[in-house]
């Protein structure tokens, strides 16, 4: 069965935990565009989202990072951060997707991590409390190291990404995709508040345009100039990867500096079965 929903967007804390920080403008645009993101993946009849999030630090530290980690437990819980200003919630798991996945690496040469048990910070929840605020729909959650040097190659997640997207077109469920983080912003870090609005356009264009070729480009050294956040950009490469470089739409980007993040939104139609 095919892809049934396919998104990339931001995951900055200040979304919910100091929404009205921001220009009302702004914050109205945004929330839209959650918004139609939120009635598509409605519509779509997706039975579980694979989320390609973030690791910061609420799972692994020092003692073990990889630059991949699957979530296969029977449930998540989230946020850890009190302040996030999201209800907690504990979200069914898809063990039995997870393994198929870990699998699917398996055979492709990659070999993630895997945990029964993760704990979910803003990366994962604010997405999900605008797409699904019932908190209703299963979820794999595939954390990707952003904090930790060395990172994983653009290269490498965009390859990761096709192993996704290929077990995702042969699963018998209608399964979504969404990819969080980023866009320009190096939280708590020397250029905090930094938005680099050329860079976070042309990223979005290029995501839009489904041009997998350049986004496997990216170097290190390219995303760290635009902040430690912009690590987080490699989930929204491998989706491109998962997608086979399909075209999607940016629905809204905005640079938000109360929020200290280039904030934006890609939606994707299904790409065709083999694509």
């Amino acid at each position: 069965m095919a892809i049934a929903f396919a998104a990339a967007a931001s995951h900055a804390p200040g979304m919910t935990a100091w929404a009205d920080a921001a220009p009302s403008e702004q914050k109205d645009t945004l929330y839209g565009a959650y918004g139609k993101l939120s009635d598509k993946l409605a519509r779509s009849g997706a039975e579980v989202l694979m989320v390609l999030t973030s690791e910061h630090w609420a799972n692994f530290f020092l003692d073990h990072i990889g630059a991949f980690c699957i979530g296969r437990g029977d449930s998540f819980s989230g946020p850890i951060e009190p302040w996030l200003k999201v209800a907690q919630a504990k979200l069914r798991g898809d063990p039995e997707l997870a393994r198929e996945l870990i699998e699917a690496c398996y055979e492709s040469g990659f070999e993630p991590d895997y945990s029964y048990e993760l704990e979910l910070d803003h990366g994962t929840m604010v997405p999900l409390h605008f797409l699904t605020p019932s908190m209703n729909c299963p979820i794999v959650p595939i954390l990707f190291n952003t904090l930790a040097d060395p990172q994983p190659s653009a290269r490498r997640c965009l390859e990761f990404g096709r192993v996704i997207g290929r077990l995702a077109e042969k699963s018998p469920k209608r399964i979504g995709l969404v990819a969080t983080g980023g866009l320009s912003h190096d939280p708590g870090e020397r250029n905090h508040g930094v938005i680099d609005t050329i860079f976070d356009r042309r990223f979005l264009a290029e995501m839009a345009a489904g041009d997998s070729d350049r986004l496997g480009q990216y170097t290190r050294a390219e995303l760290a100039a635009e902040g430690a956040g912009a690590f987080e950009l490699l989930s929204w490469i491998a989706l491109s990867g998962a997608l086979n470089g399909a075209k999607g739409r940016v629905l809204a980007y905005e640079a938000v500096k109360p929020w200290a993040t280039g904030i934006g939104m890609v939606e994707f139609d299904r790409p065709p079965a083999g694509a």
